[in-house]
């Protein structure tokens, strides 16, 4: 087993309501031909030191015993959710090339379904987001929300695009500024508002819907384990489904189907991460309604190659497992 921190340089600043970065690290795995990943995010509160600590501890002789779907003391037994996220793609990973197949046959998703991904605006001047708007030439567009002019982005972005336009706030409103808000939003043409609220005010959710915004609600960040879905079912109208966050492909896959038995609509997200993680969700993502997977549109030294774009459909590679291989060089 070998693991390393890869750092990722960003196209331009990535400035959301939780700040601003110009490059972010995600942990890259290898274990006997299978690769994993996990994205280093700041709110998710694991640095690359602790992950890797709980990689070597997890060690070569418990990856032996583990297989996909008999995971018992195996991947569930890893205290760091990022190391669990690692670990559980590349046995995915390996599990698909060993049996020839590709990821979604693996995770058993009929593979007919077609994704097409937004393309995310981070928070900027409202002339900056609209040139970036116009320059992205996308037919769905997140626009990164939370700042002092969200309403005149959302304006100025709208002016220039037809595009369908989701929101994406970071909780970064107050309650009282999402009521407010959203319905003024709401005039142009908006197919969503994600994590409006802060992570920690889940039973904020309930009290929005009681405000009648007018436009679907999907929690992001308030919601990161199955049983999470659960708590918002009666709360928001989605659930943003990341592998990094639910800890690999198999909890994922498990809330996925959770919020579809609750009637919740699903939308796969991806964090800043490389082409193998969001490859991987990608797969995953035939389970979902709608897709949010544009990380690698978003990195300049992206470390592998997988999937790929034609306008804002994705495409899946055509190999076995999770069809991303190592660029040369890294």
């Amino acid at each position: 087993m070998h693991s390393r921190v890869v750092r990722l340089e960003l196209v331009n600043p990535w400035r959301i309501a939780h700040g601003v970065s110009t490059e972010r690290s995600t942990v890259i795995l290898e274990r006997d031909g299978g690769y994993g990943e996990a994205a280093i995010v700041p709110y998710l509160g694991e640095s690359s030191t602790e992950i890797l600590a709980a990689l070597a501890s997890f060690g070569s002789n418990h990856l032996e015993h583990v297989r996909v779907g008999v995971r018992g003391d195996g991947v569930d037994s890893i205290t760091s959710r990022g190391a669990q996220c690692a670990v559980d793609l590349a046995l995915y990973d390996a599990e698909g090339r060993a049996r020839g197949e590709p990821l979604w046959k693996v995770l058993g998703i009929n593979a007919a379904s077609p994704i097409e991904t937004s393309f995310t605006i981070a928070m900027d001047t409202p002339d900056e987001m609209a040139k970036r708007a116009r320059a992205a030439e996308a037919s769905i567009l997140k626009l990164k929300m939370g700042g002092v002019d969200d309403e005149a982005c959302v304006e100025a972005v709208r002016g220039v695009t037809n595009a369908t336009l989701r929101l994406d706030a970071n909780g970064g409103w107050s309650r009282e500024e999402a009521a407010r808000l959203i319905p003024r939003l709401a005039r142009f043409k908006i197919e969503l508002v994600e994590q409006p609220l802060a992570v920690a005010d889940r039973d904020g959710f309930a009290w929005l819907r009681a405000q009648q915004v007018g436009v679907p609600i999907f929690a992001d960040e308030s919601v990161s384990t199955v049983e999470g879905v659960d708590a918002l079912a009666e709360s928001v109208d989605g659930i943003v489904i990341k592998l990094r966050k639910f800890g690999g492909l198999r909890l994922a896959h498990a809330a996925i189907e959770r919020a579809r038995s609750l009637g919740l609509r699903t939308m796969m997200g991806c964090m800043i991460e490389s082409s193998l993680a969001v490859t991987a969700a990608a797969h995953l993502a035939l389970r979902c309604d709608i897709a949010d997977l544009d990380a690698p549109l978003l990195i300049r030294n992206d470390p592998f190659s997988g999937l790929t774009y034609r306008g804002s459909a994705v495409l899946l590679p055509p190999g076995a497992g999770i069809g991303a291989v190592p660029r040369g060089g890294n």
